[in-house]
């Protein structure tokens, strides 16, 4: 199992010199399985830079949204593999 966070910022995105360390995305969380599937844990912002990694891969992909709001959601029209 391999995990990668692809963003871990609260409520507003805030990309930036200040925010190098931890990241500026907000919530997206990948599980890449040992059987290959891919598992990704909420739809933030983070999720566009997922998408752009995972189009390399034709494996499946099981999105789980832990709740509605904003900043768990916001990336998910820009998830590359969706389209």
């Amino acid at each position: 199992m391999h995990i990668t966070f692809y963003g871990v910022r609260g409520s507003i995105a805030a990309p930036g010199a200040a925010t190098v360390k931890y990241g500026g995305n907000t919530s997206c969380m990948h599980v890449r399985l040992n059987s290959g599937e891919n598992l990704i844990f909420d739809a933030g912002t983070g999720i566009r830079r997922l998408g752009i990694d995972m189009l390399r891969h034709s494996e499946p992909i099981l999105l789980l949204l832990s709740h509605g709001h904003w900043d768990h959601i916001q990336g998910y029209p820009f998830f590359g593999p969706i389209y």
